[in-house]
């Protein structure tokens, strides 16, 4: 089996782990965004730290490289908790579909990876769609999946600062030579430090409480464990041994199951125009990957 076949294996099982995030919306229920994502990253930290302190750490040089584009993914999450206070989670679902696209676009320019005029067509597609699906609390009058137009403009924001970490990601792994466990780990410790700092402003004595309940210590402990350290580690392996582009079709397969989960678990509903808006994204991705994801799968 070639390395690029495993780290699209990668790929597809942070996939699948990645789509039970949208139950974040129930932690997002009951704390504030930054408590909930200190709750996750604490979890995270406590799991990770153990293995990074056997890595060869060289402190200057992870604070000058890591940090900064630790920030990005700290950006990214907590654009995507405050979208979900107001939005819905399969609205992040689709939006999120956009992030192969938009690092393609990025990734052309910033670290010159190829962009083909199909991937350029299948982009201004997908876009398209994402940004259907943004503006389904207008079009759709507040039908419960659109959720709130501020909470999707928040995901779109994430999705921006996402795709520039997945970017900054790839040269971590190749030009800098850190691991992807360094790089996994750094992140996870900075956002856990920044959503600390914000929930201290936000806390309430009430979320106490609500922390004694067993259903909502597995959740968190879901979250940080198979939400946030595997699925971080293993994308930072594929990007390591793929391209950021490549790394970046995680968000392919994703939708079917988050969407699916969401509605059996959050109770969301599906309309017409999230439907509509969901085919046009597919289209666009159709049109990006063609038959290459599956040449590169037999490479």
């Amino acid at each position: 089996m070639s390395t690029r076949t495993k780290a699209l294996l990668a790929i597809l099982l942070a996939t699948l782990l990645w789509s039970t995030a949208g139950l974040s919306k129930i932690v997002v229920r009951t704390f504030d965004p930054y408590f909930a994502g200190f709750l996750r990253f604490f979890v995270a930290t406590l799991v990770i730290l153990p293995f990074f302190l056997k890595e060869k750490i060289n402190g200057r040089a992870i604070f000058r490289d890591l940090v900064p584009l630790s920030l990005l993914g700290t950006g990214n999450l907590l654009f995507y908790y405050l979208g979900l206070q107001t939005s819905t989670a399969n609205a992040a679902t689709l939006i999120y579909a956009g992030v192969p696209l938009v690092t393609a676009l990025i990734a052309h320019y910033v670290i010159n990876e190829r962009l083909t005029a199909r991937k350029l067509i299948g982009i201004m597609t997908c876009l398209v769609g994402v940004f259907v699906v943004a503006a389904l609390p207008i079009l759709e009058r507040r039908e419960s999946v659109s959720g709130d137009l501020t909470g999707n403009i928040f995901f779109v924001l994430a999705v921006l600062v996402w795709s520039l970490y997945i970017i900054g990601s790839r040269r971590a792994t190749t030009t800098q030579q850190y691991s992807p466990l360094q790089v996994s780990s750094i992140t996870i410790f900075t956002t856990c430090v920044v959503f600390f700092i914000t929930s201290l402003f936000s806390f309430r004595s009430s979320y106490l409480i609500s922390l004694q309940q067993p259903s909502m210590i597995l959740l968190v402990v879901h979250l940080g464990v198979f939400v946030t350290v595997a699925t971080f580690t293993l994308y930072q392996w594929a990007i390591k041994h793929s391209s950021a582009t490549t790394a970046s079709y995680a968000t392919y397969a994703g939708p079917v199951v988050s969407v699916a989960i969401n509605v059996i678990v959050l109770g969301e509903t599906i309309t017409s125009g999230f439907v509509a808006g969901a085919l046009i994204i597919f289209t666009g991705l159709m049109i990006v990957s063609g038959k290459s994801l599956f040449a590169q799968a037999r490479s």
